[in-house]
């Protein structure tokens, strides 16, 4: 508080940054130690396994994403050269359909 008022306003937010920083990194020591005395390893627990890089791909979602964006931007011109506005509201209605269609049938 006492180096806030010496420096001024200027330095408030680099102040509250240099608090947050030290106050994160005592909170994680004390945290870590109650960890390691009740046994528990914090270095693999709630870690999901990394996916290889075909596995990232062959995500159903980010595949139907992919198309349902392929889809939609020439069927935007169309609807909007067509239509006009009304179109494009059309296209993306329609293109989110498809894609939340496509990927809730995925989860089941």
């Amino acid at each position: 508080m006492r180096a806030s008022r010496d420096l001024g306003a200027d330095y408030d937010d680099a102040i509250a940054d240099a608090i947050v920083d030290r106050l994160d990194h005592t909170v994680d020591e004390r945290v870590g130690r109650r960890l390691a005395e009740a046994g528990i390893d914090t270095r693999t627990q709630g870690k999901a396994p990394a996916k290889s890089s075909d596995e990232q791909w062959s995500d159903p979602r980010l595949i139907m994403g992919l198309l349902a964006m392929c889809f939609v931007i020439p069927l935007t011109a169309i609807g909007g050269s067509y239509m006009g506005a009304t179109g494009v509201v059309l296209a993306w209605a329609g293109t989110l359909v498809f894609y939340l269609i496509s990927v809730i049938g995925i989860r089941r």
